[in-house]
């Protein structure tokens, strides 16, 4: 069974903080062992933001995590 899950989740955009310029979007796919899959799109400055916040997201589910994907958003 798969199960197809789409969130935004911006963090650092003009309401949020004082800064005018706006971060990259990443494509965040958090691949489970029983072959279900769920995408998200993040707002993070570097990589290595966006993996750590895919990190945490994986943590939430409570899933048996194979393994996470993060791409930059065109």
């Amino acid at each position: 069974m798969t199960q197809q899950v789409q969130t935004s989740v911006f963090t650092h955009s003009r309401l949020n903080s004082k800064r005018y310029y706006p971060s990259n979007f990443y494509s965040v796919v958090i691949n489970c062992e029983d072959g279900e899959f769920y995408e998200y799109e993040v707002e993070a400055d570097t990589f290595a933001e966006a993996t750590k916040i895919a990190e945490d997201m994986a943590l939430d589910l409570m899933a048996d995590i194979t393994y996470i994907e993060v791409y930059k958003a065109a």
